[in-house]
């Protein structure tokens, strides 16, 4: 992709390379939706309380990663494939999209997620059913090795563009979009409410581009550099 500079530089100039997209949306219809989710996830959770062992620490609980093709969960996946179209218009990319896999998280008191990725994805994302208070930010790492290797010290605060770590507040109904490159976890639930009431809910998901998208951007794109 060429980018040319001015030829008269004659003052200081700054660019901004390599920016990473996050993406928000509050759905409109999330109380009852989340409801619906709740009542149906702990459902799938008395079923199968062992869940499986990811990213979740040892109080945490980990669905299968088949919820995409539950039926009962479909409410849920049609409001992220909209989402996810338009994180693609935004961004402007033109895959076809697959939901490659979806699964719940529930992070009671005391648990969270290590810091991960989500190799073989184009999008990942959460979305919250249920957010206690102080029960834990997302939080997004720079992936790029150089800053986290050295950072010069800094006379004023730093702008968030030179963040190594930025944490996200969780709110209920809230979807989440960012590349599955990009890595990210969730801090310790820290909320001391009894049973239930502590529980932290969310849905994770990854979508990946599908095979056709793939051979169709070999034939018709070539990607240069030019400076």
């Amino acid at each position: 992709m060429g980018h040319h500079l001015n030829k008269s530089m004659n003052k200081l100039n700054r660019e901004v390379l390599f920016p990473t997209p996050v993406y928000f949306k509050d759905l409109d219809n999330s109380k009852e939706l989340n409801k619906y989710l709740f009542k149906h996830i702990k459902k799938w959770y008395k079923s199968d309380p062992k869940g499986e062992i990811k990213t979740n620490s040892g109080f945490g609980w980990h669905s299968k990663t088949d919820m995409n093709d539950r039926k009962e969960f479909e409410p849920l996946t049609q409001e992220l494939f909209k989402m996810a179209e338009e994180c693609n218009k935004d961004y402007g990319v033109q895959p076809k999209l697959g939901l490659g896999n979806m699964w719940a998280n529930i992070n009671p008191t005391y648990s969270y997620n290590k810091t991960h990725t989500h190799p073989n994805s184009l999008w990942s994302g959460v979305y919250y059913i249920k957010v206690p208070k102080n029960s834990g930010k997302i939080f997004l790492e720079d992936p790029r090795p150089g800053p986290n290797t050295y950072m010069p010290r800094r006379l004023d605060k730093l702008p968030k563009q030179l963040w190594r770590v930025v944490a996200y507040e969780a709110f209920e109904g809230r979807m989440v979009f960012f590349p599955a490159w990009l890595p990210h976890g969730v801090d310790i639930n820290m909320n001391k409410d009894k049973g239930e009431k502590n529980w932290r809910i969310s849905v994770s998901f990854n979508f990946i581009q599908l095979p056709d998208s793939i051979e169709n951007y070999i034939k018709s794109k070539k990607t240069k550099h030019e400076f």
